[in-house]
């Protein structure tokens, strides 16, 4: 079932995930299956053993990311995705127990990737059975998200050891949301 949400206020009305910590908010100017995001963020933080960890995710519009771009990383340009990570530097035992972030997604050049099949081309690079040959906006976004909570778990991709590391993570996650 996807539910259509229509764009809604962070402070106001955040969809959260069957009770859990997590939260998503639509502030684009695009309806969003929030439902069925909601279920994919369910399967991986249970995956991934952090089904207990909070994290909110926020579509947006690309004006608005392209600010958060410029004020957080001196890019003054519209992204995919930007981590807010919480637990960056801290004490493993103590890390544990704070939030994990907060994650912010372009829907608009999410959408943009959709028709590139960017993300879709990378998820299937080198296989001979792709994982998927089709790839809908609710896949990317849940890449997004994926994508996003490596990086609020400390994972990056700047040098290439690191990058092959992180992709591999991207696919298996992937693999893992996407079974039946």
């Amino acid at each position: 079932m996807t539910d259509k949400v229509t764009p809604v206020s962070l402070a106001t009305d955040p969809l959260e995930i069957d009770d859990k910590p997590q939260t998503l908010c639509n502030q684009s100017d695009f309806a969003v299956p929030m439902c069925d995001i909601a279920e994919r963020v369910y399967k991986l933080f249970n995956f991934i053993g952090e089904a207990e960890s909070e994290l909110n995710i926020v579509f947006m519009n690309d004006d608005d990311i392209q600010q958060l771009n410029k004020e957080w990383r001196d890019v003054d340009a519209p992204t995919d995705v930007l981590s807010f990570p919480m637990r960056e530097g801290e004490d493993p035992k103590i890390a544990k127990q704070l939030p994990l972030g907060d994650i912010a997604i372009s829907i608009p050049t999410a959408m943009r990737y959709v028709e590139n099949c960017h993300h879709k081309d990378r998820i299937n690079e080198n296989e001979m059975a792709p994982l998927t040959e089709t790839w809908s906006l609710m896949d990317e976004l849940t890449f997004l998200i994926i994508h996003g909570t490596l990086h609020c778990l400390g994972y990056d991709h700047a040098e290439p050891e690191e990058e092959k590391v992180m992709r591999a993570k991207e696919k298996e996650w992937m693999m893992k949301v996407l079974e039946s």
